[in-house]
């Protein structure tokens, strides 16, 4: 059965092993480096009706609730990632991949020169006219950045949603200066909350999600598109037990480095 399904970003091999089904796609597992991804082709996907005005303002229900209405609460969220970046880089170019509608880059260029890239019409158009923002609307690969340019690179949520996050890695460490940083967020499958909830695990959710990391598989993956580890961190959650999901439990979670969520440092 496993010959049915795409070969591994990762390492290549084509022969992964089934895990489940969701949303009426394969959940596969490499055999050789552990990566877990959707087994079908993403070329399949209409990424432009995925990520159309529905997404960014609540008309999906299994996405954002209504992210453009949640400006001020994502802007706020900026600010707190911008002063852990702020002391390793006070000044510099700053590059934001998939943007959204950026409330990130907004708060940003207060401290840089800044840029993103998004995917979405929709929300790159928005960004450029509501936000009066420098967006350029399709992959990295396609603006075509110079190389040696940017001091900070960011991917917010983002590496589990591409089609090909070795190629993306690649063009990020290209445009990298040397010494310079790359950060991404993205879900923790080895996290306990993942294994915990199995495939309910809340970012088990395709085709908007296609890749799913653990610190190991993320790690090799950056290093080789050319990337060297600088740190990991995480947020969100440790268990579905009612008793651990208050807010002092989330806390300690974070504290600790517990959660399902992880934030990842990478330098060139």
């Amino acid at each position: 059965m496993s010959g049915a399904f795409r070969g591994c970003n990762l390492c290549g091999a084509g022969d992964p092993s089934l895990l489940f089904l969701k949303n009426g796609f394969s959940m596969v597992q490499c055999r050789h480096c552990d990566l877990v991804y959707v087994g079908e082709e993403p070329a399949a996907i209409d990424f432009a009706a995925l990520y159309d005005e529905a997404y960014y303002t609540g008309g999906s229900e299994q996405v954002f609730a209504n992210y453009i209405g949640e400006e001020q609460s994502r802007r706020a969220w900026a600010r707190r990632k911008l002063w852990g970046i702020r002391l390793r880089h006070a000044h510099g170019r700053l590059l934001d991949v998939g943007c959204a509608a950026g409330f990130f880059l907004i708060e940003a260029q207060r401290h840089y020169e800044v840029q993103g890239v998004e995917f979405s019409e929709f929300s790159s158009s928005f960004a450029r006219e509501k936000m009066g923002l420098n967006v350029f609307t399709g992959t990295l690969q396609q603006a075509a950045l110079p190389a040696n340019h940017f001091d900070i690179i960011t991917l917010w949520d983002v590496i589990e949603h591409v089609p090909d996050p070795l190629a993306l890695l690649g063009e990020a460490a290209r445009l990298l200066k040397p010494g310079g940083e790359l950060l991404l967020t993205t879900g923790d499958i080895a996290s306990r909350h993942a294994r915990e909830r199995g495939n309910e695990w809340p970012l088990f959710e395709p085709p908007w999600h296609l890749y799913y990391f653990s610190r190991q598989t993320m790690r090799a993956m950056a290093e080789r598109a050319g990337l060297h580890y600088a740190g990991c961190t995480s947020r969100g959650v440790w268990s579905s037990h009612p008793l651990l999901r208050n807010r002092i439990a989330i806390i300690a979670t974070n504290l600790l480095g517990l959660g399902d969520i992880m934030q990842i440092r990478f330098r060139k």
